[in-house]
């Protein structure tokens, strides 16, 4: 099953994002799983609206969420120039929670089952379990 939500590039959309991605999730895995798929989509849709589409309003952010028999999978595309590259899992791991960028990305490589970056689109997987 594959469900949409796209959303203006304004950080009050995330709210919404929150709320769909909790609605569609929250009978298809527990409860940890689950707060953990949405800290790192709101980050991940947070760096789309503030560092790729660079907060203009005529830019929009498409979350689609697949939720498979083994996997929930979540693609975050935006309009921005997109990333070259993501951090390993070693330099994810020297990144500073607390500083101004690279959280988001630190939490997605480091609690995703697998991340795929194709430009401007990011793919996160989760295993159900």
């Amino acid at each position: 099953m594959k469900n949409s939500l796209i959303v203006k590039s304004e950080l009050k959309s995330l709210d919404n994002v929150y709320r769909w991605v909790e609605e569609l999730l929250t009978d298809e895995v527990g409860r940890k799983k689950l707060r953990d798929i949405l800290l790192i989509t709101q980050e991940m849709v947070t760096n789309s609206i503030l560092h790729g589409n660079e907060e203009a309003i005529d830019k929009k952010v498409t979350i689609d969420v697949e939720i498979e028999l083994n996997e929930i999978k979540i693609n975050i595309e935006d309009e921005g120039k997109g990333l070259k590259s993501l951090p390993s899992h070693k330099e994810a791991e020297e990144l500073d929670y607390l500083a101004e960028s690279g959280r988001g990305l630190k939490l997605a490589v480091l609690m995703t089952n697998s991340i795929e970056l194709h430009g401007n689109r990011i793919k996160l997987i989760f295993n159900r379990e």
